[in-house]
């Protein structure tokens, strides 16, 4: 081969190479664009003050169109939240900690549960995907000390748990939800389709704190389940809620656990709602047992499901009566709320 002919390949080559690279850093900006108002979600940062075990950067911008669409920011401390904290900030009537169906990132903020609940008490939502019930009932001190509120509102869609899990929570030494602003992984992820990727591998690995999967609450059974009859061990359930109605009454705020159970629409058109009874039932009487406030949503979801044709979980863009909770679901607590603490006060 001719030098020319050399010359001429590595050129041709290097010419390819760049029209590939090029390539490349177009699909990628493409898809960042995208991105930014399908799945733009802001990273997680350290919380130091413990209400939460993270929280999201403040001031951000955030959209999200995997279940409906919603856009919005965050507020100064960096809770999906209308209104921000600072030593102006009213006194707090009812603070609300829990899960991403609180997060709300699926719904427009003046529909979520703090919205439409706001309208007629002072209310503050530190609802962070990932929190669990258990999840919470660690940061509850912190968040009580913080706040104090009139009122502190947990929410579940499950009251079966294993006793290890009780144990954990009752000793405190439940696992953390690491936040995501430091090394490699939080720098990739100041990228919107990079997030979004994260967020993707997250959800196939399994990962149970991971915004895509985790706190989802409501996915479709593989069948009609039969009626589950297990129970959570009495003396743990107890000790555990024994442990969070004395946190609460320690800064004069009365507790209110929410339980949201799943709902499925058999092919018959009927509605289903997933979870334990059981379960269900022996939780909200140890709650009353010890002081707190339970609040069962089962009814309700039935109800509106027969009169008003309306499902609390689902979106346009998703199966039906799946994934968090719609601004329906979410104006069915408000009002279940807004009824209870009327008749408490």
């Amino acid at each position: 081969m001719e030098a020319a002919d050399i010359k001429k390949l590595i050129k041709n080559v290097f010419k390819g190479l760049c029209k590939i690279a090029l390539s490349g850093i177009l699909a990628f900006a493409v898809l960042t664009a995208f991105c930014i108002f399908y799945y733009n979600v802001p990273v997680r940062a350290e919380n130091k003050d413990g209400s939460t075990d993270y929280k999201r950067i403040p001031n951000a911008f955030y959209s999200r169109a995997t279940e409906g669409f919603a856009y919005g920011k965050t507020n100064n401390e960096g809770f999906v939240e209308l209104i921000d904290y600072d030593e102006n900030t009213p006194p707090i009537d009812v603070l609300i900690i829990g899960s991403s169906h609180m997060e709300g990132l699926e719904v427009a903020l003046k529909d979520s549960v703090t919205g439409v609940l706001g309208r007629q008490k002072t209310v503050y939502n530190l609802g962070t995907s990932g929190h669990t019930f258990i999840t919470c009932c660690g940061n509850l001190e912190a968040a009580a000390k913080k706040y104090r509120p009139k009122y502190i509102v947990m929410e579940t869609g499950d009251c079966l748990f294993s006793d290890k899990t009780l144990t954990e929570a009752v000793n405190g030494t439940t696992p953390e939800i690491p936040a995501q602003t430091g090394g490699i992984v939080g720098l990739l992820q100041k990228n919107q389709y990079l997030r979004l990727v994260y967020a993707q591998i997250g959800n196939y690995m399994g990962n149970s704190d991971n915004e895509q999967n985790g706190d989802t609450g409501n996915a479709a059974p593989a069948e009609e389940e039969k009626a589950d009859e297990r129970k959570n061990n009495d003396e743990l359930l107890s000790a555990l809620l024994q442990k969070i109605s004395a946190i609460a009454g320690q800064y004069n705020s009365k507790l209110i656990i929410v339980y949201h159970p799943g709902t499925f629409v058999r092919n018959d058109g009927s509605l289903y709602l997933t979870g334990n009874k059981t379960a269900a039932d022996q939780f909200g009487e140890a709650c009353r047992s010890n002081g707190i406030y339970y609040l069962d949503l089962s009814d309700r979801f039935t109800r509106e499901f027969k009169e008003n044709h309306r499902l609390p979980f689902g979106f346009a863009n998703t199966p039906v009566g799946l994934g968090h909770l719609n601004k329906y679901g979410h104006a069915m607590m408000a009002d279940e709320l807004y009824k209870l603490i009327s008749e408490v006060e």
